[in-house]
C-alpha cells in the first residue's frame, strides 16, 4: 500500500522543521539558499505535491489576497496591480484582481465575492460609499489595507501619496512661470484624491493672491473621456485659461486629445501639467511636465503591509492602524513656458 506523503515526511527527509519547509514551499523571503535547495531536493525525491485546499482548511488560511481597483484599464491601476502581485508572490500569496470601475455597487459586489472566497486580506482603492460593509469585514477578521484613498469612519491601514502637496507644487510651478488663469480638471470630490488635489490647487492660488474662479474648476470622473470633454469646455470659454492642471493620468490623455483636436499649440497657446507620470509623457511633443508619484511603491508597500498583518494575526494583540504617506516629485519638461508679464 502506498504511503501518503505529507509535509512531515519532507521535513524529516530534509532535516528541517515543518515551519521551514512551509516557508520554502510558499517561496517566503529570507530563507537561505542552501536550505531552500535541500528542501526542494527532498520534495523532488519524495514526489511531494502541495494540497492547497487541505493546507487552507488546516491552517484556516487560503494564502490569497484580493485587490479592488478603480479602473483596470488605467495605467496607474495596472501598475498597482502588478506591484501588489509581485510582492504577494514573494510571500507565497496569490492575488485576485477585481475592477471596481469607480462604481460603489460593483465595489460592494466584489468585496462580497472576495469574502465568499475566503481571501486572507483585501487591498482596496475605495469609492467611499461602502464604509459599513468594510467595517464589518474588518470586525470579522478580514485584513484590509486602503490604497490611494481613505474613508472617513474606517479605521485600518492605508498607503497614500501626498496629494495636496503634489497639487500645490504643480500649481505653484505654473504661477512661478507667470500663469495666472489656471484651470483644473479634477475627479470626484467625494474621493480623497480629488478633494486633496483641489485643496492643493486652491492653496497655491491663495498664496499668490489669485482669486478662485469657479469657471476654471471642472469636476469629472478620473476617466479619459471626462478629461477630453472638460478640456474642450475650458478652452471654448471666452475668458479661457492660460494653463491647465489635470489631476490624473487618464484625464490627462483626454485633455491632450482635446487640445490636439482643437488645433491648439502646447505650450505656445496653452500650458499643461499633469498629476502622475507615464511612459508616453516624456516622449510626445512636447514632453509633458508632471507630478510623479511612486506608483509601484504604493502597491508593493500596501501588499507587504497587508501580508504582515495577516501573518501577525495574534488575537491577543491590538493592531494600531498605520497611514503611510509617500512623497511626490515635480518633473519639469516642455509643456509650459515662461510668460512675459
Amino acid at each position: 500500500m502506498d504511503m501518503k506523503i505529507n509535509i512531515k515526511h519532507v521535513a524529516e527527509k530534509s532535516g528541517f522543521s515543518t515551519a521551514t519547509v512551509s516557508r520554502v514551499l510558499r517561496n517566503y523571503p529570507g530563507v537561505r539558499e542552501q536550505t531552500r535547495k535541500k528542501v526542494l531536493e527532498a520534495v523532488s525525491e519524495l514526489n511531494y505535491e502541495v494540497n492547497a485546499v487541505a493546507r487552507s482548511l488546516r491552517q484556516e488560511k487560503t494564502y490569497s489576497i484580493g485587490i479592488v481597483v478603480g479602473n483596470v484599464l488605467s495605467q496607474f491601476y495596472s501598475v498597482i496591480a502588478k506591484s501588489v502581485e509581485d510582492t504577494a508572490n514573494k510571500f507565497g500569496y496569490n492575488t485576485i484582481l477585481c475592477n471596481g470601475d469607480e462604481n460603489p455597487e460593483k465595489e460592494l459586489n466584489y468585496l462580497k465575492v472576495l469574502k465568499s472566497n475566503r481571501v486572507d486580506g483585501i487591498i482596496l482603492t475605495p469609492t467611499g460609499k461602502n464604509s459599513e460593509y468594510i467595517n464589518n469585514l474588518i470586525r470579522s477578521g478580514t485584513k484590509v489595507v486602503l490604497l490611494d484613498r481613505v474613508i472617513e469612519g474606517v479605521d485600518c491601514d492605508a498607503v497614500l501619496v501626498d496629494n495636496a502637496n503634489g497639487a500645490y507644487k504643480a500649481v505653484k510651478y505654473l504661477i512661478d512661470q507667470g500663469y495666472k488663469r489656471i484651470g483644473i480638471i479634477n475627479g470626484y470630490l467625494d474621493r480623497t484624491t480629488g478633494a486633496e488635489r483641489l485643496k492643493g490647487y486652491l492653496q497655491a492660488l491663495a498664496e499668490a493672491d489669485i482669486p478662485k474662479d469657479n469657471s476654471l474648476i471642472k469636476i469629472g470622473d478620473f476617466k479619459k473621456e471626462s478629461g477630453k470633454k472638460l478640456t474642450k469646455e475650458l478652452l471654448k470659454q471666452v475668458n479661457k485659461p492660460e494653463a491647465i492642471f489635470v489631476t490624473n493620468i487618464d484625464m490627462s490623455m483626454g485633455a491632450l486629445s482635446a487640445i490636439k483636436e482643437m488645433g491648439i499649440s502646447i505650450p505656445d497657446e496653452i500650458g499643461i501639467i499633469c498629476f502622475d507620470d507615464s511612459e508616453w509623457a516624456p516622449i510626445i511633443t512636447p514632453p509633458i511636465t508632471v507630478i510623479r508619484q511612486p506608483v509601484y511603491q504604493l502597491g508593493s508597500i500596501a501588499s507587504e503591509l497587508l501580508i504582515k498583518n495577516i501573518e501577525n494575526n495574534e488575537k491577543d494583540l491590538i493592531h494600531k492602524s498605520k497611514i503611510i504617506i509617500l512623497p511626490t516629485e515635480l518633473i519639469i519638461r516642455d509643456s509650459t513656458k515662461k510668460l512675459i508679464n
